[in-house]
């Protein structure tokens, strides 16, 4: 039962791990996987002794010069002593130990281990031995760290280093640590190997025969393997057995290793680096290049240098090899580049009909152009030379080939050639698209020249069958129906059905520039053209939006593979349609359907080929794909489809405001300067192109900004406030990994404090109380004025009168009176003359009292209750008199005079008009009003009556009046039988001699 689980564990670990990692594929050779080159002028130290990848993804390597760090964009050196020191900076044997730490061996004694970017040295005080180097590291299954070196094995006990060296159980000197996926450590020796199990205290001699020299190797299938001169095989026992495993995230390099796919790789070999498919390797593989089926370093490869070091796969499934000069990655891509003798450019693709791919190449370089068959691998054709600008596969199954004055026609692999029209062959006109339509015709375009169609008497111009256009078509191609559209490079088409030619232009949808490709997808025409991919719709052609802008440019081949998806190659690479996203593009072609994009970092060669020949696309019966491009040839299975790439971790380098520098993994508080620039990045040492960034600072961006390829973030002028800032990356824009959260908090400035804000909003309401109360002030002085300047006219006119008028009546009624004395009493005019001196006396004391009223203050007079009480004593009817606050307060003099005459005008009207059988009066001193208010019980009058403008209504004008020019409000409120209610409101800044 216990090995049947370990059995399904290891089926299922196997199986996921398979899914999502994929090493080398076994059937291609070194020349064919995808090649890196990284040299000094891209920043690799050269000469890495050692490399090892810590489980946070950072790639390491050690060299002379010191330890460097490589995150796939930038080589970075990392300082481990401190500023000023005088030690030397050269770095030995450096390794990945599980939990994240990196150790690294000093070249002239002592260790570093780097943790979180924090650099502990150790030395001898410390317990290591002084000016010797750590040459091997190694972790057992309990996590304890073991080194060796020439003077014994040492153990670290996290804090110290302490020599084992007797109480290991291993005689002699350590040559090599091996960690297996069981939890042992495996150790080798001049004259033993050892093992030193899970859980055990000492290592114990594992009696493996013939084992020296010997290197020891991880299968991916969790057994251990031996290489010595003899060959390489697994251990005896349990040792070589599988064992269910989960892959590990760090990576240490060594010399000779197998990929997780098991091909062996090393650099302990002749050749320098070595490769072997894993199918191939037995009890009897040695290793080296005399193995037949060992792939081995040609200058082809075109790598950094032939002087290897040391190999490594890292957790991706990427082969890194170190040399003398640089760094170099071999990994595995879904296009696969053919590799000629020499470059060659230019391919005119073609199958025929037994299922044999073909190609021509037409570079017209010195070299000479020729016929290739591709098996993949290409193959000359003996005895063929000449560009070939064209091909074409005839119904019969033979091939056209069409080059500089040439027409070959093949069968059986044999081309034969053709005579062309005229002087086309003297003067090497170039045959640029051959095609047969459905009524037999064989037609080819020479450039310059125009169209032609072979017929039993020889070739004829087009122009014999239909009106051509004067250009020669850069593309022919024949529809299902027989039809034959060309292409040509004014951005026209014209289609010929039988000899009936058709043209479509501009004004029929096709506005994309030149055309570069026509093809039938699916019972549909797709034309590729110099800025846009469309297709026909039976009567126009319509534009397919691309999902990012020149995605869809200058497409020269599109074709259907067998599994529904359409493929096609333009400027931006290798275009790849699902068969549900092609069916939605022609759908609604105006909205950008998903797509895949294919660039030279999955094997594409380069952009496409954007001159003859054409179309640079070839499906091919086998189900390959076949893809022409700038730089070379390259084909692919659409069904081998390798899984993409896992977004890598993405890491916050650096984060900067002004001159400050904050450590990523702390809070960020910024004061004075609030300018922020934070630099990311994403670990992908293996496949860093591609990679698309976007960000996000969470409380100043609504969503995530776009940063393409950079990998900055600059903000300006932050408000104040707390944010959160992550970093994101991904290869295909679905898929995003992010980066651990850095939190920026922005300290308010003193203005913008809320409790200053608030202290400035009650300053600015005080302040605007204030001018409030200035303007007030101001008012009341001025109304002042205004009253006092009355007062001040009707006492002037008091002593006019009192100067002029009365005392000249008062001398002329004296006068009068004398000459009345002096008549007799029983003269009747003597009593006619003192009944006018007695009217002219109570004229006289009339305006005597008229004139004391425009002299007099109400004091003179009484308070405002007394003037009141004494018009309703004239009254016949009850008057009511309140005070309902009971506090009277002094009151401006010119105030009583005109309350008094708006209350006596309001109750004479009760009396004469309203026939009112009672009034009551209030009078209210508020504190900042006085209110006063008559109300009767009579019949009132109609609301509408009461108009300013009513004739009958003077009184009520007048006391509008008279409260306007005290500032007051009167309000006279009439309900019919129920009386009227005369309401005076007067400002107390106004009504009042001094305010309270």
């Amino acid at each position: 039962m216990t090995h049947l689980c370990r059995l399904m564990l290891f089926m299922v670990v196997l199986a996921g791990w398979s899914a999502t990692a994929v090493a080398t594929d076994p059937e291609r050779s070194l020349a064919q996987l995808h090649h890196t080159p990284l040299r000094a002028e891209d920043g690799a130290p050269g000469g890495a002794a050692s490399m090892a990848q810590t489980e946070d993804g950072w790639l390491w390597m050690s060299t002379r010069m010191g330890l460097y760090r490589y995150d796939g964009f930038v080589f970075e050196k990392v300082r481990l002593l401190p500023p000023g020191s005088n030690g030397s900076e050269a770095t030995w044997t450096i390794y990945a130990a599980p939990g994240g730490d990196l150790w690294v061996s000093r070249a002239y004694g002592g260790l570093a281990r780097v943790r979180a970017g924090e650099v502990t040295l150790y030395g001898a005080t410390e317990g290591l031995p002084d000016l010797v180097a750590v040459d091997e590291f190694g972790s057992d299954g309990e996590g304890r760290l073991w080194a060796s070196t020439e003077t014994g094995l040492y153990r670290f006990d996290g804090t110290r280093w302490n020599e084992v060296s007797a109480a290991s159980g291993i005689p002699e000197a350590v040559d090599q640590f091996l960690e297996d996926a069981r939890g042992n450590l495996w150790v080798t020796t001049k004259d033993a190997v050892y093992l030193l199990r899970k859980g055990a205290a000492r290592f114990e001699d594992a009696h493996i025969p013939n084992a020296y020299p010997g290197h020891l190797l991880n299968n991916p299938d969790g057994s251990v393997w031996l290489r010595t001169n003899a060959g390489i095989r697994p251990l005896p026992g349990e040792w070589g057995r599988p064992y269910a495993h989960a892959t590990s995230r760090r990576a240490n390099g060594t010399t000779t290793t197998f990929d997780r796919d098991g091909n062996l790789w090393t650099v302990a070999c002749e050749a320098n680096l070595c490769r072997m498919a894993g199918k191939y390797v037995g009890a009897t593989t040695t290793g080296d290049v005399e193995e037949p089926r060992m792939q081995t370093y040609t200058d082809n490869l075109g790598m950094t240098s032939q002087a290897t070091m040391t190999l490594m796969e890292d957790r991706d499934g990427h082969i890194w090899v170190s040399t003398k000069v640089g760094l170099d990655t071999f990994r595995d891509s879904w296009l696969t580049r053919v590799r000629f003798p020499k470059l060659e450019v230019y391919f005119a693709l073609v199958e025929d009909g037994e299922g044999r791919t073909w190609t021509g190449t037409a570079a017209r370089t010195a070299y000479p152009d020729m016929l290739w068959k591709l098996t993949p691998d290409p193959a000359p054709v003996p005895g063929f030379e000449g560009a070939v600008n064209s091909a074409y596969r005839d119904a019969d199954g033979s091939v056209w080939l069409g080059g500089n004055g040439k027409l070959w026609h093949m069968r059986d692999g044999t081309p034969l050639p053709v005579p062309l029209p005229d002087d086309a062959e003297r003067r090497r006109t170039i045959v640029q698209a051959i095609a047969r339509d459905g009524h037999g015709r064989l037609w080819i375009s020479l450039r310059l020249r125009g169209v032609y169609m072979q017929g039993s008497d020889g070739w004829l111009p087009a122009s014999t069958v239909a009106t051509f256009p004067a250009l020669a078509p850069s593309v022919i191609h024949v529809d299902p129906a027989g039809r034959a559209w060309f292409g040509y490079l004014d951005g026209t088409i014209a289609m010929l059905d039988g000899n009936r030619l058709r043209r479509f232009a501009a004004a029929d949808g096709l506005g994309q520039g030149p055309i570069a490709s026509i093809a039938t997808i699916g019972g549909r025409l797709v034309v590729g053209s110099e800025r846009g991919l469309s297709f026909f719709d039976g009567e126009r052609f319509r534009s397919v939006a691309p999902q990012t802008p020149g995605r869809l440019d200058a497409i020269t081949g599109i074709v259907q593979s067998k599994d529904g998806c359409v493929w096609a190659y333009g400027v931006a690479g290798v275009i790849r349609f699902s068969a549900e996203a092609w069916q939605a593009a022609l759908d609604r072609p105006s909205v950008p359907a998903p797509t895949r994009l294919l660039t030279m970092e999955d094997g594409a060669p380069g952009p496409v080929q954007l001159v003859r020949p054409l179309p640079t696309v070839l499906a091919a019966a086998d189900g390959r794909l076949w893809f022409a491009g700038s730089q070379g040839l390259a084909w692919l299975d659409p069904l081998r489809q390798p899984p993409p790439p896992s977004p890598p971790p993405v890491v916050i380098r650096a984060v900067i405001s002004g001159d400050a520098t904050f450590d990523p993994g702390a809070t960020v508080a910024l004061h004075d300067n609030r300018d922020l620039r934070v630099a990311y990045t994403a670990l992908a040492p293996g496949q860093s192109r591609g990679l698309a960034f976007r960000y996000r600072l969470e409380g100043a961006d609504a969503t995530f900004q776009d940063a393409g390829s950079r990998r900055e973030a600059i903000y300006t002028d932050l408000a104040p406030g707390h944010y959160t800032f992550y970093a994101e990356a991904s290869y295909d824009g679905r898929h995003w990994s992010r980066s651990q959260p850095l939190a920026v908090s922005v300290a308010p400035r003193l203005f913008e404090r809320t409790a200053f804000q608030v202290f400035c909003v009650v300053v600015a309401a005080l302040l605007a109380w204030l001018a409030h109360r200035w303007r007030v002030r101001l008012l009341t002085r001025r109304l002042r004025w205004r009253l006092d300047e009355r007062h001040r006219e009707r006492e002037r006119i008091a002593r006019e009168l009192h100067d002029t008028l009365l005392q000249g009546v008062q001398g002329l009624i004296l006068r009068f009176q004398a000459f009345a004395d002096g008549l007799g009493k029983d003269d009747r005019s003597r009593a006619s003359l003192e009944r006018t001196i007695d009217r002219a006396e109570a004229l006289l004391v009339e305006g005597r009292d008229r004139v004391k009223g425009l002299r007099s203050h109400a004091e003179e007079e009484g308070s405002l209750e007394q003037r009141i009480a004494a018009v309703t004593e004239e009254l016949e009817l009850p008057v009511h008199l309140a005070t309902p606050s009971g506090h009277r307060r002094p009151l401006n003099p010119l105030v009583v005079d005109e309350v008094h005459s708006i209350v006596r005008e309001a109750v004479l009207n009760a009396a004469h008009h309203s026939h009112a059988r009672s009034i009551r009066i209030t009078i209210e001193y508020a504190t900042r009003y006085l209110k006063v208010c008559v109300r009767d019980d009579g019949d009132g009058f109609p609301v509408g009556s009461a108009s300013p403008k009513s004739d009958n209504h003077f009184g009520l004008v007048g006391m509008r009046e008279r409260a306007a020019r005290m500032s007051g409000r009167l309000e006279v409120l009439s309900t019919p039988q129920r009386g009227v209610v005369v309401k005076l409101r007067v400002p107390g800044r106004v009504a009042y001699e001094a305010n309270p």
